[in-house]
């Protein structure tokens, strides 16, 4: 009697603990991101398989890397929460052209594992590196006159 007692308890405390590893494996990705299998033990980031929206099970070591997957809005204005602020550019006359405008972009699932492995979670720095220097190259084919004149 002592003896089934006993298993009893040590069968409920093996559940348990097989509950629990279960519950720490599963990860989320939010219905509004993509996500990429993150393992803390190897630092390895799976960067092959690329999750939409939804619940995975990914091992109790592993967690995702989330990324957008809808529009997001990049604001080169004086708002408070703008990725930068308005860019001050030449036209080729010269003049000085302080300029406030708003992107947006997407990201594509099937490249998403591309973006990590060459620019990890900073991808946006990028981006913002890369538009203020074609917006630059821009603007200076132009004179202040076709900024004010030649409006689509």
């Amino acid at each position: 009697s002592e003896s089934k007692v006993a298993c009893a308890v040590c069968s409920i405390c093996i559940t348990i603990v097989l509950l629990i590893i279960f519950l720490i494996s599963i990860g989320t990705v939010e219905p509004i991101e993509y996500g990429i299998v993150y393992n803390s033990i190897s630092k390895k980031v799976d960067i092959e398989n690329v999750y939409q929206g939804g619940w995975y099970l990914i091992g109790p070591v592993s967690s995702f890397y989330t990324f957008p997957s809808t529009l997001v809005n990049m604001d080169f204005s004086d708002f408070p929460d703008a990725i930068s602020k308005p860019l001050d550019v030449k036209d080729n006359d010269g003049q000085e052209i302080k300029l406030s405008f708003s992107l947006q972009y997407k990201l594509n699932k099937e490249d998403v594992g591309r973006l990590y492995a060459e620019f990890q979670k900073g991808y946006e720095i990028t981006f913002v590196s890369y538009i203020d220097s074609i917006v630059r190259k821009v603007v200076g084919e132009f004179d202040s006159n076709a900024f004010w004149q030649n409006r689509q």
